[in-house]
Parts: structure tokens; C-alpha cells; sequence
């Protein structure tokens, strides 16, 4: 039994989990980066978007069944286990591109050189 579970075709449900997981991660990463987190810190941050991703689209889910009476929505944790696989590659794959591509710059100079204020241009 454990092969056929193992072989068994994903659903087709799932896959559009870890397609948003992969989205909210990516997303998540590069907004972690872009407010200055390390690589590793926006990497966390990306897996955290999807699981609150993951999470918040199956409460809205329950929260159709209790307000509009859907007879179809329903909580299911391994939509939110999709999404946060998904989460892990997209965030994955972005921690490797921050690797490779991130370049460590100087906005305003360092504490030792004091603060630069305008363009700095050597001859």
C-alpha cells in the first residue's frame, strides 16, 4: 500500500496549493528582502506567508460553509500542508537567487568612515 500511495497522481487541488504556495513564498522571500533581512531571515519569511497563506484560505473556506451555508467548503489541513510545500520551494528558490545575486552595498557609508551625504565620485 505504501507504493500505491507513493505512485498515486497528485490531485488536481493540490497542485494549485503548491502553485500559490510557490508564489507566496516567492513573494514572501523577496519582500523579506527588500526590508533588509538577511537571505536565511527572508527565506523564513517566505515559508511564514505561505503557511498564513495556506491557513487563511482554508478558514475562508469555513467561513463560506458557516456564512453563505456552501455545502462544498470545507477545512482540509492538507490544502494548508500543499501550500506550505509549495511555500518551501518558492522560498527555496529565492534564498538561492539572493545567494548568487545579492550584492552587499553601503547606502550611506559605515560607522567607521562616518556618514556620506550626496554623490561621491574618485578620480
Amino acid at each position: 500500500t505504501i507504493m500505491a500511495q507513493a505512485f498515486e497522481p497528485i490531485p488536481f487541488d493540490k497542485k494549485y496549493h503548491i502553485g500559490a504556495g510557490v508564489l507566496a513564498g516567492t513573494w514572501g522571500t523577496f519582500t523579506g528582502n527588500s526590508i533588509e533581512l538577511t537571505p536565511e531571515q527572508s527565506a523564513l519569511f517566505g515559508v511564514a506567508a505561505a503557511t498564513v497563506a495556506g491557513i487563511g484560505k482554508e478558514l475562508m473556506d469555513v467561513s463560506e460553509r458557516w456564512i453563505f451555508k456552501a455545502p462544498v467548503a470545507r477545512f482540509d489541513a492538507m490544502d494548508i500542508a500543499a501550500t506550505v510545500e509549495g511555500g518551501i520551494i518558492g522560498a527555496g528558490l529565492s534564498y538561492l537567487a539572493l545567494k548568487i545575486f545579492k550584492k552587499k552595498t553601503v547606502l550611506y557609508g559605515d560607522i567607521n568612515n562616518g556618514f556620506i551625504v550626496g554623490v561621491k565620485v574618485q578620480l
